[in-house]
Parts: C-alpha cells; sequence; structure tokens
C-alpha cells in the first residue's frame, strides 16, 4: 500500500481502493439488475397482453370498439391501412350476419412490443354475410392476431381469419374442425 492508499496487485497494477470498492459494487448489483430488468420485462409483456385480451373482448362481447381511444391512438394501422373505420365496420357485418358469435382466445405470446394472439371464432350464420343469405348453419373458424404496442396502445395490428373454411361452412361444403 502506498501513501495515497494505493494498492499494487499481483500483476503491479495500481488501483485504489475505492476502485476496487466500485469494481466489487458492480460486480454484485449486475445480477440484480438483469433480474429486475427481467421482471420489468415480463411486466411489460403481461400488460401489453392484457390490452389486447380486453379490446379482443370488447370487440367479441358488442362488435365494436366502445373507447378507441383506450386502446389505440390516432394513427393506428391495421393491415397496413390508417383506417380503423373500416375494420369497426367490418366487424359490426359480421356481428349482424353471426350475432351468437363468440371467440376464444387459444394462446397468446408477447415479445418485446409484439403481442400473438390465437384466437377461434364460433357461431350461427343468422344474416346475410358476403351475399349468402342466412343458413343457420354453426361455424367455427380460427384466426391471428399481431399487435404491436406503445406506451399501453396498439399502433400496429396485422389479423387474419380463415375466411375460405367460414364460407365453405356457411355453403355446407365445410364442417368446424373436429377436436383431436
Amino acid at each position: 500500500m502506498s501513501d495515497y492508499g494505493l494498492m499494487i496487485t499481483e500483476h503491479g497494477v495500481l488501483m485504489s481502493p475505492v476502485f476496487t470498492s466500485s469494481i466489487a459494487l458492480a460486480m454484485a448489483i449486475t445480477p440484480t439488475l438483469a433480474a429486475a430488468q427481467s421482471v420489468s420485462d415480463e411486466s411489460l409483456r403481461e400488460r401489453n397482453k392484457a390490452v389486447v385480451r380486453a379490446y379482443l373482448g370488447e370487440i367479441a362481447q358488442h362488435g365494436t370498439i366502445v373507447a378507441r381511444e383506450r386502446y389505440f391512438t390516432s394513427t393506428t394501422t391495421f393491415n397496413g391501412a390508417p383506417d380503423l373505420a373500416r375494420q369497426i365496420a367490418r366487424i359490426a357485418e359480421i356481428r349482424r350476419a353471426f350475432p351468437d358469435l363468440e371467440m376464444t382466445i387459444e394462446q397468446q405470446i408477447a415479445e418485446g412490443p409484439w403481442v400473438a394472439t390465437r384466437v377461434t371464432y364460433r357461431g350461427t350464420h343468422a344474416g346475410e354475410f358476403a351475399g349468402v343469405a342466412a343458413t343457420g348453419r354453426r361455424i367455427e373458424y380460427a384466426g391471428t392476431a399481431m399487435d404491436r404496442l406503445e406506451n399501453g396502445k396498439v399502433v400496429e395490428m396485422w389479423h387474419t381469419v380463415n375466411m375460405h373454411l367460414l364460407m365453405r361452412q356457411i355453403a355446407g361444403v365445410g364442417s368446424p374442425p373436429q377436436k383431436p
């Protein structure tokens, strides 16, 4: 140890006790910071998933978004288009054709700002849809949603449904998939 409190390491390097204490502290808290970041990332993923579940649930229950500003920004896009009003009108059309339509969330995965949701729709064709008069047939089809969120709101939506299967079921050509 020198007059200035410096220590000479076995490799001949001068180090102050403050420096070595700082290094020891950094090494001690790094795993804690990493764990805290992991918890923070997990809670963000869970919050994002909850927002997506809430807006999908509102659509399934009401056939529309009652409080659009709760879930979306003014610039949210749907399948690349900036006009959510057209999509909400399509949802209303589907709800008129299938008034008992139910949606089940089968699986949901979140990674970073993205939430992937796999859903199944079930209902009865009780009104005109895509030019086909009501048939009274039961339908079941799948869909997926990829939503990107910022600050707790959806800013980008990419959704698909198995429209081919739905139309085949309405026509009486296909039947709902059977569970294994």
